[in-house]
């Protein structure tokens, strides 16, 4: 068997996959955790533009990295004991509850991403208006961030910077005057 010779060199791969299948969930398939949390009534939840395959893609990725994972084991099965390798694909669904588990993770954070970017915009809001004197309800304030978190969000969309924009406004606590100018046209 010509391939279990060059497991030696295919044993740190499957890691590789796990990091890549990580950032697939948190930069690409975020958008399915986002629809599920606007169906339980979070309204500040902005859904860029939507493609249904992601879903399947998903479980696809999670499947193939899962297949993948079991290399080492069938390495180590070959290197070191006589035992069939097909007992190396026992790991499977473990690998698959793992996948299950980083794609939860990797899309609650991008969640709250998401979320500190609208409390930016919210706390926006709120010094806006009380900076002027003119004091609104709570649900004023919250129709009105609600209203400019999603036309930003749409425009760096249109633009090619939602990721960059959103990243900008989760990170920072202040409230910067100019941080539409420093995502959208720098």
């Amino acid at each position: 068997m010509q391939i279990l010779s060059t497991l030696d060199y295919w044993f740190w791969v499957p890691v590789l996959f796990w990091i890549g299948l990580f950032f697939w969930f948190y930069r690409v398939s975020y958008p399915t955790y986002l629809k599920k949390l606007l169906r339980k009534g979070q309204k500040w939840v902005f859904i860029p533009t939507f493609k249904s395959y992601w879903k399947p893609c998903d479980v696809l990725f999670t499947l193939i990295v899962s297949v993948a994972s079991v290399f080492p084991t069938i390495w180590a099965l070959n290197k070191w004991t006589e035992l069939p390798l097909v007992y190396a694909f026992a790991e499977v669904p473990l690998f698959l509850i793992l996948g299950k588990i980083i794609g939860g993770v990797a899309k609650k954070k991008t969640a709250n991403l998401y979320r500190s970017a609208y409390f930016l915009e919210y706390r926006r809001v709120r010094y806006e208006s009380e900076s002027k004197g003119n004091f609104r309800s709570e649900s004023d304030v919250h129709n009105q961030t609600i209203w400019r978190f999603t036309k930003n969000l749409k425009k760096a969309e249109a633009r090619g910077r939602l990721w960059k924009y959103v990243n900008a406004m989760a990170k920072t606590k202040k409230i910067p005057r100019d941080i539409l100018a420093e995502t959208m046209y720098g």
